[in-house]
C-alpha cells in the first residue's frame, strides 16, 4: 500500500487514539491502532494503561467484538509492534494469529528489545509491512520515550507564562500572582498529566509555595516533583515537603552547599524527600547528571516550570527539547523583572519562526504556543 491520502487519514485516526493514553501508559509510549477492511475502519484500539493490553490487541478485540473479520485486513499502528514478553504478550504474534495481511507502521520502536525485530517477525510470516506513514507526527508524539531509549534522558519541556512583553512576574507591589488566565492554568494541568516529573528552582518554592501536582479528577498517577536547591534552603513547612509522603519529591543540591547540614537532610528524608547531590547543579555537567538520574528513574518527560534562571540554563546548555509558552495580552513594566532571555519581548510570530512543528491555540485571553527546538525528531 502507498502513502496516499486515505492511508494518512487512517494513520491520523490511530494517532488521535494514541493520545487518549496520555499520562496513563507511563513510562510506556502512547500507541494507537486501527484495522481497515475494504477501505473501512472495522477496529480501533489504543494503549490505555501501563501493564494492560497494547493498542494492537485492543484493536483486534474491538474488531472481533463488532462481528468483523481480521483475516486479510490492514492494520495502521503508530509504533512498531513489540515482539517480546513484557507486562503483556508480544503484539507481533497477535497480529500474525489474527491473519492481518498488511501492516502500516508510522515509526520504528528504538527500544533495543524491539528495534525492527517486530517488523522482521511480521515479514517472516508473509505479512507485508510499510514504515513511514505520518512518521514525523508519531515521533513527536513519543519524543520522550524515543529520547529516553536513545540517550537515557527524558525529553525536557520548558513551560512558562509571560506577559506580552516577555515578563514572567508582576511587580511585588501589584499584589497580583497570576499572569495567565484560569483557563490556561487548567490547560497546564492537562500537560502536566503527560509528564513523569515537574522541576522548579528553589526561588519558585520560596516565593510561590507551589504544590506542583495535577489537579484533575481523573488522575491516576502524580508526577515526581523536583527542586533545584543548591544549599538546601527549602522550608520543611512548604507544600512540597509537607506532601512528600503522598507524592515523590527529589531535592537536587550541590555537594558543597549541603556540608554541615546533616540535620536538615535527616529532617527532609524523614518527611519523605529524596536527596540527590552533584557538584554544581546549574552547570552543564550538573544538569546532565540530573537528567541521567531521572532517566534511571524511568522519567521520560520532564516539565521545567522555572524560574527564569533555570529556563535560561537549560536553553544555554542546549538541554531543552520543547517549549510551552502562555502569552498574556498584558504588558508589565519593570526592567528588573525576570524573563526568558531568548524569548522575552518577542512577538509571537517571531517565536513561532524560531521553533518547529508549532501549534498555536487561543485559550481564553491568552495565546498558547507549543513548539520544538530541534527540527528533526529524535530517532
Amino acid at each position: 500500500m502507498q502513502n496516499n491520502d486515505r492511508n494518512i487519514e487512517f494513520m491520523h485516526c490511530a494517532l488521535d487514539l494514541a493520545q487518549k493514553g496520555a499520562g496513563a501508559t507511563y513510562p510506556n509510549p502512547m500507541v494507537g491502532a486501527v484495522i481497515v477492511s475494504n477501505n473501512k475502519i472495522v477496529g480501533k484500539g489504543y494503549h490505555e494503561r501501563f501493564g494492560q493490553n497494547h493498542a494492537e490487541i485492543n484493536a483486534i478485540e474491538n474488531c472481533l467484538s463488532q462481528g468483523y473479520e481480521t483475516k486479510g485486513a490492514t492494520m495502521f499502528v503508530t509504533l512498531e509492534p513489540c515482539c517480546h514478553f513484557g507486562k503483556t504478550p508480544p503484539c507481533s504474534q497477535a497480529i500474525i494469529d489474527a491473519g492481518i495481511r498488511h501492516v502500516e507502521i508510522a515509526c520504528i520502536d528504538n527500544n533495543p528489545q524491539v528495534d525492527q525485530k517486530g517488523i522482521k517477525q511480521l515479514k517472516d510470516h508473509g505479512i507485508t509491512v510499510n514504515v513511514g506513514c505520518c512518521e514525523r507526527q508519531a515521533r513527536r508524539l513519543n519524543t520522550g520515550f524515543l529520547k529516553w531509549k536513545t540517550l537515557g534522558q527524558p525529553q525536557v519541556i520548558l513551560k512558562w507564562a509571560q506577559s506580552k512583553n516577555g515578563k514572567l512576574a508582576w511587580p511585588k507591589q501589584s499584589n497580583r500572582r497570576w499572569i495567565s488566565s484560569e483557563a490556561s492554568r487548567n490547560h497546564t494541568h492537562h500537560n502536566r498529566r503527560k509528564c513523569g516529573a515537574i522541576l522548579v528552582g528553589i526561588n519558585t518554592v520560596l516565593e510561590d509555595d507551589p504544590q506542583l501536582n495535577v489537579r484533575l479528577n481523573d488522575v491516576k498517577r502524580q508526577p515526581i516533583r523536583i527542586v533545584l536547591d543548591s544549599s538546601l534552603r527549602i522550608p520543611t513547612t512548604c507544600n512540597i515537603v509537607k506532601t512528600a509522603k503522598k507524592q515523590d519529591v527529589l531535592i537536587c543540591c550541590s555537594k558543597d552547599g549541603v556540608k554541615q547540614q546533616e540535620d536538615k537532610i535527616n529532617e527532609l528524608t524523614l518527611a519523605g524527600c529524596q536527596i540527590f547531590s552533584v557538584d554544581q547543579i546549574t552547570s552543564q555537567e550538573g544538569l546532565n547528571l540530573i537528567l541521567d538520574e531521572l532517566g534511571r528513574r524511568d522519567i521520560i518527560d520532564l516539565m521545567v516550570e522555572g524560574g527564569a534562571a533555570i529556563h535560561n540554563s537549560f536553553l544555554k546548555y542546549q538541554l531543552a527539547d520543547q517549549l510551552q509558552i502562555y502569552i498574556s495580552p498584558d504588558e508589565i513594566n519593570g526592567n528588573d523583572l525576570p524573563s526568558v532571555l531568548a524569548y522575552g519581548n518577542k512577538d509571537i510570530s517571531v517565536i513561532e519562526k524560531s521553533l518547529f512543528d508549532v501549534e498555536i491555540l487561543q485559550i481564553d485571553r491568552d495565546q498558547f504556543i507549543n513548539g520544538y527546538i530541534h527540527e528533526k525528531p529524535i530517532e
